[in-house]
């Protein structure tokens, strides 16, 4: 009889490792469940179709469900709701979200895939028409809507994390006045010099930012939003959109008795099985590894909801793969300037326990004499004690995200700041100077 594997959740994780699982056996039964319709596609994408930089939201879309069906030889469920697992019974109570039959799946191995969820405020107002957040395709389309058949002045962003700040810029290519209110000192979580130029970089383009700013409610006229009230002032909208943060999808897991771990999130270990050892997890639903912390975390991204997937695909299938771990590692477009972070800031080595110091330099992107150099803020946080790099962030206007990725490198490798000098970088002066930015700041650090 043939291996019966069923995925919950049809999106990053849970296709990756549908396909995985494929790749790894031709025999293998493979159903996979999802409660929406598409499947897919970038989630990441979004803000850049609702700002005109990309043309349309089937740019984003890999495979409908019929292709990816027929490539990799899954039975997908689309529109369909997993109501429950049964461990013990090893099966799902799956219905369709259109109200029809139930049907029980049943599997031998299973991977939870779902996701997560925009972690909402609890303040008055959020039903009004005209407050919004983003987290997959029909969400987007909702809101392209609306920005398309209302006229628009004004718009509040709450929360100036990485999606916050990216929702500014689109707002202000779609010609409102944007105010983000953010309840921190913070910017995407950078602070200093880094928070400094992405604050002059936001100021630049129009984009009014209230730090400090706790979000208190959401007013409206004739069930239609029109006012946001802080602890530090009201301001006028007429469209919000909510930014602050998600919440691991874990109903299913949580009533499955499976253990949570990190953040509320799924606890898992190198092959993405959970306290079940016939059930994994993956994507945004399910901690990770943090490799300079030393422990679990919450951290969703979908670099890592990618590998995750597939190492929970290979293993389901009879395979055997491991996922040692993150650091951390991510970059943000604001409007013509670019930041990246990966590891700790200064504030986690410290509660982490490290002995830990940190420099902040400023370099250029290319060699000074030729046309174009932009400048670079690198900020390298390492242990005083050892000399180990802890974290690095980084911002400028070219090829950040591609030199945040050495600092990660040498974060994976335990690398000492004093490592770093040896590196063999490369060097054309249209390109990068002679001594990178990241070896300036590591140079440094002594």
């Amino acid at each position: 009889m043939f291996q019966k594997i069923v995925i919950i959740g049809g999106l990053a994780g849970g296709l990756t490792a549908a396909s995985w699982a494929r790749r790894t056996s031709a025999e293998v039964s493979i159903t996979v469940v999802e409660r929406g319709l598409e499947v897919a596609y970038s989630e990441c994408g979004l803000p850049y179709v609702l700002s005109g930089e990309i043309g349309s939201f089937e740019q984003l879309v890999r495979y409908t469900p019929q292709e990816f069906a027929a490539r990799y030889n899954v039975e997908l469920l689309t529109g369909h709701i997993a109501e429950a697992i049964d461990p013990r019974q090893g099966c799902v109570e799956v219905r369709s979200a259109s109200g029809g039959s139930r049907v029980r799946l049943y599997y031998d191995q299973l991977i939870v895939a779902t996701g997560a969820s925009p972690a909402m405020p609890a303040v008055a107002g959020l039903n009004l028409a005209g407050v919004f957040a983003l987290r997959h395709l029909p969400e987007a389309r909702t809101i392209d809507f609306y920005l398309r058949n209302n006229r628009l002045r004004s718009a509040v962003v709450v929360g100036a994390g990485w999606l916050g700040l990216e929702m500014a810029e689109v707002l202000v290519a779609r010609g409102l006045r944007v105010t983000i209110v953010e309840r921190t000192s913070r910017l995407a979580g950078f602070s200093g010099e880094i928070c400094s130029a992405i604050l002059e970089e936001l100021t630049a383009q129009g984009v009014r930012v209230c730090f400090e700013s706790e979000l208190l409610g959401i007013d409206g006229i004739a069930g239609t939003v029109s006012r946001v009230s802080t602890r530090s002032g009201e301001y006028d909208a007429d469209i919000v959109f909510l930014a602050t943060g998600v919440r691991p999808a874990v109903e299913l897991a949580r009533g499955a008795g499976l253990r949570l771990g990190a953040g509320g999130a799924i606890a898992v270990n190198e092959r993405q099985m959970t306290s079940y050892p016939d059930i994994y997890a993956a994507g945004d639903c399910s901690e990770v590894y943090h490799i300079v912390l030393n422990r679990p975390v919450y951290l969703p991204l979908g670099t890592t909801a990618n590998k995750q997937g597939r190492v929970a695909g290979i293993n389901a299938a009879g395979g055997r793969a491991q996922f040692r771990g993150v650091v951390g590692t991510s970059a943000l477009k604001v409007f013509s300037l670019e930041a990246a972070t990966t590891g700790l800031s200064l504030e986690e080595a410290l509660q982490a326990g490290y002995r830990a110091s940190r420099i902040v330099k400023r370099s250029i992107s290319r060699a000074g004499y030729y046309p174009g150099a932009e400048r670079l803020i690198v900020e390298i946080v390492y242990d005083e004690a050892t000399g180990r790099l802890l974290g690095c962030r980084m911002c400028g206007r070219e090829a950040v995200a591609k030199r945040i990725d050495v600092a990660a490198a040498a974060l994976y490798a335990k690398m000492r700041v004093d490592d770093l000098l040896q590196l063999d970088l490369s060097y054309a002066p249209p390109l990068a100077p002679v001594w990178e930015a990241l070896l300036i700041a590591a140079r440094s650090c002594h």
